[in-house]
Parts: structure tokens; sequence; C-alpha cells
């Protein structure tokens, strides 16, 4: 063969393949022309997962290729759990994604409610979140700082569902402290809980960066302090501050500075780290339908990925919760949530029995 030929070969082999690629491409791209998918929020209108969610919403149809429209759909109650099991159960066209807060305790828990294990979604992105606890001043005998919290007698914690993160991470850490209260976990979302707290029908609540920042801080203003903060562990086990929250102390901090310098530990505290750190590092998740096929899933994941390059939505996010989002990559969610299936039975055991006992 001829160097001509072969030359000529490759060129007509190069262009067969740019020719595939091409039609590959188009083809993703009608994959999602002129369609709607509904993305599904699994806490009601106005609070903090659904300020986020809408944020994500209006940009990311520009990231998937056809730009699709996104229609958004608050399905709330059971902690979260109506919703992820509506999402469980839509086809797996590409059509529909979630973006929620996993109820994580509903998982470990076995609640019959929650009809789907976590990991049989498909992860497609997650956002770090930190938890922020704040208090209302005017508990008595009155705040002027948070250390303050150890002089109270007695005061109402507004949470979620009674097996709930929401719940059970605050009832751990205010155990840890050793502080007198009465748990009210009965609450539909946080923005519920946070209108209560404005009527004073309790003291003190615990929200996400989001709810914090785009809601709680605003609606409250000087009513509330922030108290301490969740932030997840470093890979070394410590346990820095959120670089969306480098002002405020974290749990860790909080406790050693009312406890002369220790730091908390035993199992109240180990297995409130146990589901707990799972839920901060990544606490919004965009998931997709069981058994939804590679192609949307690749185009979702990577419009994810652009979304966090993308001037604008970094900007709206930025304005509305005062931090740059952190992403959580497709594959580090999946791992993630995977790792939910290592928690031990003994840890589950005693999580079951400090809820049914949290209500007196």
């Amino acid at each position: 063969m001829t160097r001509r030929m072969t030359r000529r070969l490759l060129v007509v082999a190069s262009a067969v393949v740019l020719a595939a690629v091409a039609s590959s491409e188009s083809a993703l791209a009608q994959l999602y022309k002129g369609k709607t998918v509904t993305m599904i929020i699994n806490y009601p209108a106005g609070g903090p997962n659904d300020i986020e969610g809408r944020i994500i919403a209006q940009h990311l149809p520009a990231h998937v290729p056809g730009k699709p429209t996104i229609v958004v759909k608050n399905v709330s109650g059971a902690g979260g759990v109506i919703g992820t099991n509506q999402l469980a159960e839509a086809a797996p066209n590409g059509e529909s994604i979630g973006f929620f807060t996993l109820d994580i305790v509903a998982q470990l828990l076995g609640n019959p409610a929650l009809r789907v294990n976590y990991a049989d979604f498909v992860t497609i992105a997650g956002v770090e979140n930190p938890l922020v606890v704040y208090m209302r001043k005017d508990t008595p005998p009155g705040l002027k700082v948070p250390t303050d919290i150890m002089k109270t007698n007695e005061f109402k914690a507004l949470s979620l569902n009674l097996q709930n993160s929401n719940t059970l991470s605050q009832a751990m850490s205010l155990d840890l402290l050793g502080v007198k209260y009465q748990a009210v976990p009965a609450y539909r979302g946080l923005k519920e809980v946070e209108t209560a707290i404005l009527q004073n029908q309790g003291q003190l609540a615990n929200t996400s960066l989001p709810g914090w920042r785009g809601s709680a801080e605003a609606s409250l203003g000087d009513l509330v302090m922030p108290m301490w903060q969740l932030a997840p562990r470093a890979k070394d086990g410590s346990t820095p501050r959120s670089a969306a929250l480098p002002d405020l102390p974290t749990f860790e901090e909080f406790y050693a500075s009312v406890k002369g310098g220790a730091k908390p530990s035993g199992q109240l505290y180990d297995v409130m780290r146990s589901f707990s750190d799972p839920l901060v590092a990544m606490f919004r998740t965009a998931l997709m339908p069981p058994k939804t096929p590679g192609e949307p899933v690749a185009l979702m994941r990577a419009a994810f990925v652009e979304l966090w390059t993308d001037a604008d939505f970094i900007r709206d996010y930025s304005n509305i919760i005062k931090a740059k989002p952190i992403l959580v990559s497709g594959p580090d969610a999946q791992e993630i949530v995977a790792a939910l299936g290592k928690v031990t039975p003994e840890t589950k055991a005693f999580l079951l029995d400090y809820s049914n006992r949290l209500v007196k």
C-alpha cells in the first residue's frame, strides 16, 4: 500500500469517526429538545431546599443539550419521604429529577414509609452544606452570647418528624451539652419551624446554610442568634469550619468552650456523627429514578459540572445564600450514598432507642 493510499484511508477513517461523533452528539441533543423535565423537591415551597432547588432549576437548562424546560414540583410530607417515593416510582426516561434533602435516618431505621433505598437512585450531584443551630435571644434568662444557653432552665427545640436527621442531630447536640429542653418534632418543613420560632412557640431550631442565609437570618433578624455549625469532618477526622461560615464556631469548638476545653466523645457523639457526616457532606442531592439509562444520566451529570462554572448561577446563588455553592460530583455523591449501607447494626439500634425515648 502506497503512502498516498494510507493517508487517504486515514482521512476517510477520521471523517467516519467525526461523523459518528457528530451524529451521537446530535442524537443526545435531541434527547431533551422540546422536553419538559420535572424537578421534584421533597419539602414545601419557600423552605431552604426549595430556595436552593429553584436557583438550580433556573440555570441548569442552559447546560443540558437541547435546553429542556425544568418545572419545579414541591412534594412535601413525612420528612421528605413522600417526594422521595414519588421520584422512585417515576418513569426512568430522563424526564424526572429530584433535588432532595435525604432522610438518612429513615433509611437507617428502616422506616416502612420509605419505599426505596437511596442507593437504588442514580445520583447526579450533591451540594455540601453545614447545619446552623439558632436560638431566640430572649430565651429566659436571656442570651447575650451563644454560651448563655448553658444558663437556661428549659426551652423548646423545634424540628421535623421524630425519626429525622434534623431532629436527632439537634437533640443529640443538646444532650451532649447537658442543657434542659423539650423536643418538639412536629413540623412538615423548616419554613414552618421558622414561623413558629418567630411566634415564640419554640426557642431553638436548626437549618441548612441556605435556610439560614436565604430565609431565617433575614426574616428573624435580631430576634435570634446563630449558635454553632455542624460541618463535615475532614478525611483526617478533624472538624474544621465550613468555608461558607468561617466566623461561626463548629459544634466541637462550642462544646470545648463550655466544657473546659474537652472534646465531645462517647457513643452519643459517635452515633450523631455517623449519620450527620453524610448529611452535611451532601446536604442537597440531585437524583434520577432507579434504572434511568446512561445517556440522560451522563448529560445531567455533565450539566451540573458545567453549572458550577456558570458565572450567572454562582452570582445568583451567592446573592441569596451569601456563599459560593460547593459541588459534590456524581461519582463522589454516589459513594456517599453507598456508604449508608456500612452503618453498623449497633448504631441503628442506638438510634431507634434514642428516637423512641426523645419525646416523653
